[in-house]
């Protein structure tokens, strides 16, 4: 019986266009001379995983406009923009010569509430866990590399193993707010993991051959979850970006 399961490696990534999220980079023009040559660096290391299918945090519902701009860009006629997925992962996939980019991403409405809206209910409700959440754990994922440093350099520091693990006591503090039976951190925590369940779904869906090699760019905060659900199915070979990034 063959047992060669497909692989699949992890990139925690920062989002080099800016979002929404808690924790941001301060960074320099990635479009700049300097940060072309620094991913360039970053595409060299990564390309010795050789995967044949890469994926990336955009919603699924974009296919068709995602890989209209990858051909575009495979065809010389796109500019890439300052966002992680087309500077590293349209790159990477074109440098690999793959056909197409996978989106896997779930943005989906269950009704929840907000993480804003859970923190400032803290605030006002449950000041100690609130103080607790902004001034122990907060900082811990907040303690960035300076813009001096290269994308590699922060690359290298979002996916250590103790990075990923402060993400996750985060969201494991956030599932504390609420009262008696108003679970109002768990409302936003319940699609937290249904969307990272939804990313784990999405990524074994694109297995085809026992022997593909699929790399996951994503947010750094996602990689302890997509990790944990990918090594408790048994299906895949994870491996670790620290082992390419280094």
């Amino acid at each position: 019986m063959n047992s060669t399961k497909p692989k699949i490696l992890l990139v925690g990534v920062f989002h080099m266009g800016g979002s929404s999220d808690m924790n941001q980079f301060d960074i320099d023009n990635v479009l700049s001379p300097k940060k072309q040559i620094e991913i360039e660096e970053v595409m060299r290391k990564l390309s010795a995983f050789q995967p044949n299918k890469v994926a990336v945090e955009a919603v699924k519902e974009t296919d068709n406009e995602l890989n209209t701009m990858y051909h575009q860009y495979i065809n010389n006629s796109l500019e890439l923009n300052t966002n992680e997925i087309q500077q590293i992962g349209f790159r990477l996939s074109a440098k690999m010569e793959n056909e197409r980019i996978y989106p896997v991403d779930w943005m989906g409405d269950i009704g929840q509430r907000d993480i804003g809206e859970v923190l400032k209910w803290a605030k006002s409700n449950q000041s100690v866990l609130y103080k607790l959440i902004m001034e122990e754990y907060l900082p811990k994922i907040m303690d960035f590399p300076s813009k001096d440093h290269t994308i590699l350099d922060m690359l290298m520091h979002i996916n250590q193993e103790k990075r990923v693990k402060n993400d996750h006591e985060l969201y494991m503090q956030v599932a504390r707010i609420g009262t008696e039976t108003d679970y109002i951190g768990i409302d936003w925590m319940r699609w937290w993991y249904q969307r990272n369940l939804t990313i784990y779904s999405n990524l074994t869906r694109l297995i085809t051959e026992s022997d593909d090699r699929i790399l996951l760019l994503i947010g750094a905060a996602h990689i302890y979850l997509v990790r944990q659900f990918l090594l408790e199915s048994g299906i895949f070979e994870v491996e670790s970006a620290l082992d390419y990034l280094r």
